[in-house]
């Protein structure tokens, strides 16, 4: 039987590089791991101990099947982070949720699939000269879209042509993003590590996909009060999770996401971190873990 499935997607079958490091520091626990795709049809799910989502990074163009996925493999076995967590997470409607929970979001206005919005009603009736489109299921800058006061023609053909068939997200673009937008990791509950992130000139995207840089950075008292706020305000535990903040007009810090599915958790920058979630796994798993003689390092 084998301990632990670190799920991932068929471009990258051995692991995003970065979780690489999650996978070594659980072998180094003695944890029997290895990768899978989620898409494996032959992988015998039902004997392993758990399954922590990892490199999922192809469910955004079909998230019904990966959902589908998820529940099956729950009635199976154990996943992390949750399967309910998991069907909330990967639309970005969350973020009306969080709102609604008095947590301070940038600005959102969700468009519903065949709605027909007209962008220049939306961006007047909220005031925003420039925005951000973006899919409301996506990854890495999906359909995501800058508009300009000049290019407002531009962005509802590119509703046009989605909106029928996907949600859309329209966001004010924000100033600040040029000066960096700053991930917060936290592993079951406790913030490790933060890195902030910055496009690269002429762009608004801060992936690394597309030319962005990271570094590590402290968070500020009042960026990590919001952190652990959002994740507070889940209804289920989380053994990882990431919040990806910017700073708002007054200065206080709005959060862009909170992902609970398979967030980049930035394990290259703080080590660590990929240890400590080695170990929150182990914990998870049982005593039997204990028995073979793991001694958690973390209080």
């Amino acid at each position: 039987m084998t301990d632990v499935a670190l799920v991932t997607c068929a471009a990258l079958p051995g692991l995003y590089h970065d979780d690489r490091l999650l996978l070594t520091a659980l072998r180094d626990l003695g944890v029997s791991v290895e990768p899978v795709v989620w898409e494996d049809r032959l992988y015998p799910w039902r004997s392993v101990g758990m399954c922590v989502l990892r490199s999922v990074w192809d469910y955004a163009f079909r998230r019904e099947a990966f959902l589908a996925w998820v529940a099956r493999v729950a009635r199976m076995t154990r996943v992390w982070n949750g399967a309910g967590l998991v069907r909330w997470n990967t639309h970005k409607g969350y973020l009306k949720d969080l709102e609604a929970h008095a947590l301070p979001i940038v600005p959102t206005v969700l468009l519903k699939r065949g709605s027909g919005s007209v962008l220049a009603d939306v961006l007047g009736s909220r005031g925003w000269d420039t925005a951000v489109l973006k899919a409301a299921v996506a990854q890495t800058g999906r359909y995501a879209m800058l508009v300009l006061p000049g290019s407002r023609d531009q962005g509802q053909a590119h509703l046009d042509r989605i909106l029928p068939h996907e949600d859309m997200l329209v966001q004010p673009y924000l100033e600040s993003i040029a000066e960096g937008e700053l991930s917060i990791m936290l592993v079951d509950g406790a913030i490790t590590h933060a890195v902030e992130k910055r496009a690269p000139p002429g762009d608004f995207r801060v992936h690394t996909d597309f030319g962005g840089a990271e570094r590590l950075r402290e968070p500020t008292p009042a960026e990590r009060e919001v952190a652990l706020a959002s994740l507070a305000s889940l209804p289920e535990r989380t053994l990882y999770a990431r919040v990806d903040l910017v700073r708002g007009p007054a200065g206080r810090p709005l959060i862009m996401e909170l992902e609970v599915v398979e967030p980049d958790l930035f394990f290259r920058h703080a080590p660590v971190a990929a240890s400590r979630l080695a170990e929150s796994i182990v914990r998870e798993l049982g005593g039997s873990r204990v028995d073979r003689g793991f001694r958690c390092s973390v209080p």
